[in-house]
């Protein structure tokens, strides 16, 4: 028989029984390195994995693109963004490159950047269930805000579940099946 169990601060134990006698040993688990990379021009699956990144801050004149193809030809962009907020991406297995500039450090780390799932927020794209929590929500209102609850993060108008525009504080309510929210210039929301 082999039974393994880990603690919280990474280490575990393995026991082991065999003929009636039982060993125990003491064991390192180390947590993965998170893949971390800045501005340029990548190509996926050799120079980055796959996956979901973040940036962990905005930038202003952050832009993003998934790309098909390097010969600079619009019909090779998948999906792009222009944010100075937070932004969330996945880069698929399928996506030749993967491109960025004046964008915060990406990053694998999909930790909470909130301090409360339930707490308020304001602009960004956010994951639902680890920044933001379901539940219906208000915002301020805003010159020009817009919001939109997403199904995934590929940049795709397919994953725009439902979205806003408007001058006047908007109420949404997010589904927990919702992968993300995302909003600009909509001010604070706060959850009702």
């Amino acid at each position: 028989m082999f039974v393994a169990a880990a603690n919280a601060s990474g280490g575990g134990t393995v026991t082991a029984t065999a003929g009636g006698l039982t060993a125990t040993a003491s064991v390192a688990v180390t947590p993965p390195t998170p893949v971390t990379f800045g501005a340029g021009t990548y190509v996926v699956g050799a120079d980055i994995p796959s996956g979901t990144y973040r940036t962990r801050v905005g930038a202003s004149g952050c832009y993003w693109e998934r790309l098909k193809g390097f010969g600079g030809t619009l019909s090779e962009i998948i999906a792009n963004e222009f944010t100075n907020d937070l932004t969330v991406v996945t880069i698929k297995s399928t996506d030749r490159g993967f491109s960025s500039s004046r964008c915060a450090t990406w990053t694998n780390d999909l930790s909470a950047v909130t301090s409360s799932p339930t707490g308020s927020f304001g602009a960004g794209a956010l994951i639902v269930g680890v920044d933001i929590a379901s539940g219906t929500w208000r915002s301020e209102g805003g010159s020009s805000c817009y919001w939109e609850r997403l199904s995934g993060f590929g940049g795709e108008l397919s994953e725009i579940v439902a979205n806003g525009f408007g001058d006047a504080p908007a109420v949404v309510t997010i589904a927990a099946s919702d992968r993300g929210f995302t909003s600009s210039r909509c001010g604070t929301w706060t959850k009702l």
